[in-house]
């Protein structure tokens, strides 16, 4: 007895000391109430792309989230910038409970939460990305994988270089051979169609061209197509990019920007045409680690380190403005 005793006593002292990722207790996350972000620098305008887990999404339950990509625009600096977030990071409710940032509008939805729509869930998932990073979010545009496909065709495809990897995917996806010109090989540079690129931007298990796999390799892929399309349109006429905005209202499944903000985002757009997209991605390398939590393969995030990394890249080129009222 005494034996059994202490092999109990030993096994409770060893768990005592398993580390945190081992033993599935999450670090609270230091969340920043509204009044604690950090106002945006005049000139700087964040907008918000989400891209829903579907081919025929339904706002009123629209289920997971798949891409999570902010557009940053400071035009003052003449800056455009691109933040990806990866999928399976681990976030902190307002209730206090943990979860995935991938599930948070599925969380509101009517068939799984309180009745709320997915409206609900849109805004509560701008909320926990302001609230963790130190943002002041205000427009976003939500839409699904084929709203993605049409406003790539729309803009006439993307040209995106591709490992031989990559290549054996797609064509074990069984792709249609005109989805890329010319037809898809072996490693090298093709012109895709939008569904082709948004398979593309999907693939997770294989490394894309700087070895990077899983949720960190598909946040560079999303990233990828973006700034390709926007060196697709540096030479964009003012009436053709009307024509685009319009395809983009007609493909957009929600958003809180009214035709105004969309014109307003329009003339940005235009002015820094051809200006050099920069890009990041949260987190930053170095600072998360693996973490299940309740049978969640999740990403634990030093959210302090991000939101300081993700200020020094918006303020990199920061230059004092005059007030035109002073």
């Amino acid at each position: 007895m005494k034996r059994f005793l202490s092999c109990l006593l030993l096994i409770a002292l060893m768990a005592s000391m398993l580390p945190a990722a081992l033993a599935d207790d999450p670090q609270p996350v230091p969340v920043l109430s509204p009044d604690e972000t950090r106002e945006t620098p005049k000139g700087i305008h964040h907008y918000m792309l989400i891209c829903m887990d579907s081919w025929a999404a339904n706002i009123n339950n629209p289920g997971h989230t798949d891409g999570l990509i902010l557009v940053t625009v400071d035009e003052y600096a003449k800056r455009v910038m691109l933040t990806s977030f990866i999928r399976d990071m681990l976030i902190q409710h307002s209730d206090g409970g943990f979860g995935r940032i991938n599930n948070i509008v599925s969380m509101y939805s009517p068939a799984l939460k309180y009745g709320k729509d997915g409206k609900a869930g849109i805004q509560m998932l701008i909320d926990v990305l302001n609230s963790h990073f130190d943002l002041r979010i205000e427009k976003f545009i939500v839409v699904d994988f084929k709203m993605v496909e049409n406003i790539i065709n729309a803009v006439g495809g993307v040209d995106i270089k591709i490992t031989s990897k990559e290549a054996n995917y797609l064509k074990s996806y069984a792709i249609s051979r005109a989805s890329t010109q010319p037809a898809l090989g072996g490693g090298g540079t093709y012109h895709f169609s939008g569904h082709a690129a948004v398979i593309y931007m999907r693939i997770r298990k294989v490394a894309n061209i700087e070895g990077e796999t899983q949720d960190v390799g598909r946040t560079r892929r999303a990233r990828t197509v973006l700034m390709s399309i926007a060196d697709s349109l540096k030479d964009i006429s003012y009436e053709d990019a009307t024509a685009l905005l319009g395809t983009i209202v007609d493909n957009t499944l929600y958003t809180n920007m009214t035709p105004d903000d969309m014109l307003n985002a329009l003339d940005l757009a235009m002015d820094l045409r051809g200006t050099k997209v920069e890009q990041i991605r949260m987190p930053i390398d170095g600072s998360y680690h693996p973490l299940p939590v309740a049978g969640m393969a999740t990403q634990e995030i030093d959210y302090v380190a991000n939101r300081a990394a993700l200020w020094d890249y918006f303020l990199d080129s920061f230059i004092v403005v005059e007030d035109e009222n002073e």
